[in-house]
């Protein structure tokens, strides 16, 4: 939760970053990774719900990647790099590579959890749990 509320501050300073510089060149995965994060939290102040959404699972899944590729990652490092960041290098970002990466790894999971073929579907739960 607190990573959460952070990362709004963090999403309020990135949309306030006016004078900002572009991205380096040849930065590091974890940057890329930070980069996108600090997309989504952005995204995740639109009032579109699907929007949303989206963003919501994009945090987790970008804070994850950040995570287990660095543990130690130290999270207050993205204030600076939010104020870094062009605001159209990152919207072209966004909806060139973050979205497109998120959603290519959501449907991975999704086909790996996914029925076998021609498996029966299992049964709905009541509709009232037992005891209740």
């Amino acid at each position: 939760m607190r990573l959460l509320l952070a990362a709004g501050l963090i999403g309020a300073t990135l949309a306030s970053a006016g004078t900002a510089q572009a991205q380096p060149a040849g930065a590091s995965a974890t940057t890329d990774d930070a980069r996108c994060l600090l997309a989504m939290v952005a995204l995740s102040n639109v009032e579109d719900q699907n929007a949303q959404h989206l963003a919501q699972g994009g945090i987790v899944y970008f804070t994850g990647r950040i995570a287990g590729r660095e543990p130690n990652y130290d999270f207050a490092r993205l204030k600076a790099l939010a104020n870094t960041m062009d605001m159209k290098a990152a919207q072209t970002d966004l909806q060139q590579r973050c979205v497109p990466m998120f959603k290519a790894s959501m449907q991975k999971v999704e086909a790996a959890l996914a029925a076998p073929a021609g498996a029966t579907p299992p049964a709905k739960p009541p509709a009232t749990p037992p005891g209740h």
